[in-house]
């Protein structure tokens, strides 16, 4: 009686022995720690798979599941969420670029002779990437008293061919303008585009707008 009793006793020892060398199982075998989506433990903690994390790989990264990849942005919830200034699935695309060009140009304003047959230029603000910068817009060769000497800066809106010029003073003088633009796609070889703004300076104000086509990139 007393040696099946030690036996007992020595089998009980062995296997308290073995499941304290194994930190993942508990009494008798018993499951410790359960791994959740064909996660594994090893050593007291669970190994998750590629998507999967958390104490027990309960919870689930989609960025990291779907294999989501943001050029220029970052992603949550297994969609991007890009910078200032760039669209697209993946963030790639940089949105003013489809703006930038030589633009020839007519040019209508109420109460002022009207102009035509001259460039505007689009290119980018090197410090901000969702601006561009339009140099000769209400030409102050064809408008002198009135005309910009400075460029005037356009903010484009990512997923649109659409952009807006906010109220500014470009010559830090007491002139301001103002207004929106669209960039109109006919076809592969011919781009247009039309600016709206309104211009004042001092007391007078004078409503305009831009029809041109893209002459060169």
């Amino acid at each position: 009686m007393i040696k099946n009793l030690l036996f007992i006793s020595a089998l009980f020892l062995s296997i308290l022995t073995l499941n304290s060398c194994d930190g993942c199982r508990g009494l008798l075998g018993g499951e410790k720690i359960v791994c959740s989506n064909g996660g594994t433990c090893n050593d007291g903690a669970c190994d998750c798979l590629k998507g999967y994390y958390g104490p027990n790989c309960e919870q689930t990264d989609s960025c990291e599941l779907l294999d989501v990849t943001c050029f220029r942005g970052e992603c949550d919830n297994g969609a991007c969420f890009c910078e200032s200034g760039y669209e697209g699935e993946d963030c790639s695309i940089e949105s003013r670029k489809k703006y930038l060009g030589v633009y020839n140009v007519i040019e209508s304003c109420i109460g002022l002779d009207t102009t035509w047959n001259y460039n505007i230029t689009l290119e980018a603000n090197v410090l901000d990437g969702a601006v561009i910068n339009i140099t000769n817009l209400f030409s102050y060769s064809n408008f002198p008293v009135n005309g910009y000497f400075s460029r005037i800066e356009a903010v484009v809106e990512p997923g649109a061919e659409k952009f807006n010029i906010p109220n500014q003073r470009p010559d830090d003088g007491t002139k301001s303008i103002s207004g929106s633009g669209e960039l109109i796609v006919v076809d592969s070889n011919t781009t247009n585009i039309v600016i709206d703004y309104v211009t004042t300076n001092g007391n007078k104000s004078y409503s305009c707008q831009l029809t041109g086509v893209l002459i060169a990139q």
